[in-house]
């Protein structure tokens, strides 16, 4: 068991020397690695490791996100043979400060949090000249949004890559893939945005001041927004109240809301609690010049069915207490109108009334000239008396009638309205609730 143990401490020594002797025979000291090892092009390859999304900034119109980006190019100098070495190994690794590195960054980044030291971080060296190393970092760029068709938008950030100082006659970049799809715990959105993909674009830029080229490639990250919350917190309740606005105005039972001043309260009340609603999300909202399509939603297509079912019921119930005032006067006639409607909405017709016969009596009893004037007077005047209660028996059915008719034809409208103003309710959100 000793041996075993010396042999495998003579074998770490003898590795750790050939390691050694091998950097350096590499790092002599004709090797800067403030300087460009070669005047020809050097090609960087980027390959996306990780890209986990952390949080967007909407009233910014930034994103930050966890990224990983490996670089691969190739040194010339640092090159070996192999068996012209006492190492056998394909690949060393070294420290990153100890090679010369392209300086090969976000170009469109606003801030940028390395995860490792400069003097922590290392690079793998293999025999032919080929660097690899990462960038690991927690960047913040910035991301215009287009909020049309916010709160089911998808929104489309960028992400270049490129050297700061060497124009592409020297360094020049390029991505060793050119989709990448949503991988879990390496490609990845947040709660609120899914990640649909990351498409690779070149995209080199001419510097005016510089008159050069520098070579770039973007990342456009495609993210699709979760409208659960929005769903839940907004679009749902804004529905059930006009729901209950609508139904409030309309059902036949609810005689106390025919009143404009509890009408009035209830659509008061509805539009409270949009705003109180809207108030939730419009602090984390861009201020952008066209409404969105929640803005639309709320603020224009789901108040009309209520505020237009309002005033047509307004109308309605003013009609009906005027017809309920002259009832204690003279007529509460229907105008012209109303028989059309009434057959329209009650499909039948007003009975007739039979007509009163007067039933003439003959006496043929003899009786004296005065007493037949007597009878005459008497006669006269109770036949007037009892016109005029006919005729005031006769006006008071009537508008007993017509308070009734009134009554059945606004019933059955408050019905054929209630449906038609909650079909369009319906209509609305299910074109806006995708």
């Amino acid at each position: 068991m000793l041996w075993a143990f010396r042999l495998l401490v003579v074998a770490v020594v003898i590795e750790n020397s050939n390691t050694e002797t091998l950097l350096r025979q590499l790092f002599n000291q004709t090797y800067d690695v403030d300087m460009k090892p070669s005047d020809d092009l050097t090609m960087v390859t980027i390959t996306p490791n990780t890209f986990i999304l952390l949080s967007m900034d909407q009233t910014q119109e930034t994103i930050q996100y966890s990224e990983e980006f490996l670089l691969k190019w190739f040194d010339p100098i640092l090159s070996w043979n192999r068996s012209a070495v006492a190492y056998d190994k394909e690949w060393v690794k070294i420290e990153a400060s100890r090679v010369w590195l392209p300086d090969v960054i976000i170009t469109n980044s606003i801030s940028i949090d390395e995860l490792l030291d400069k003097d922590l971080q290392m690079a793998d060296l293999r025999y032919n000249g080929e660097i690899r190393t990462s960038l690991p970092a927690v960047v913040s760029s910035p991301c215009p949004l287009r909020i049309e068709n916010f709160p089911y938008d998808v929104q489309k950030c960028n992400i270049s890559m490129g050297s700061w100082s060497f124009d592409r006659d020297f360094v020049a970049v390029n991505s060793s893939v050119d989709v990448l799809w949503p991988q879990k715990g390496r490609i990845e959105g947040n709660s609120e945005w899914e990640l649909l993909s990351i498409t690779m674009v070149r995209s080199d830029n001419y510097d005016t001041l510089m008159e050069s080229w520098f070579s770039e490639v973007t990342y456009i990250v495609t993210l699709k927004r979760k409208p659960v919350y929005y769903v839940l917190v907004i679009q749902a309740p804004t529905f059930i109240l006009c729901t209950i606005t609508i139904f409030g105005l309309f059902t036949p039972n609810t005689f106390n809301l025919r009143f404009p001043v509890f009408q009035v309260e209830l659509c008061l009340n509805m539009f409270a609690a949009i705003s109180m609603m809207l108030q939730l999300v419009s602090d984390m909202m861009p201020k952008a010049s066209r409404l969105p399509l929640l803005g639309l939603f709320h603020f224009l297509f789901e108040p009309l069915p209520s505020s237009s079912s309002r005033k047509l019921h307004n109308r309605r119930s003013v009609r009906r207490h005027r017809g309920n005032d002259s009832c204690h006067s003279h007529s509460a006639s229907p105008p012209s109108c109303a028989h059309k409607l009434r057959r329209f909405v009650l499909c039948d017709c007003r009975r007739r009334r039979n007509s009163v016969s007067e039933v003439s009596t003959t006496s043929s009893v003899e009786v004296p000239e005065q007493a037949i004037q007597s009878f005459t007077i008497l006669k006269t005047s109770l036949h007037q008396t009892a016109i005029l209660v006919r005729d005031t028996l006769q006006r008071m059915s009537s508008v007993s009638e017509n308070q009734l008719l009134w009554l059945k034809i606004l019933d059955k409208t408050d019905l054929l309205c209630l449906f038609l103003f909650q079909m369009a309710n319906v209509v609305v959100t299910v074109i806006y609730w995708r």
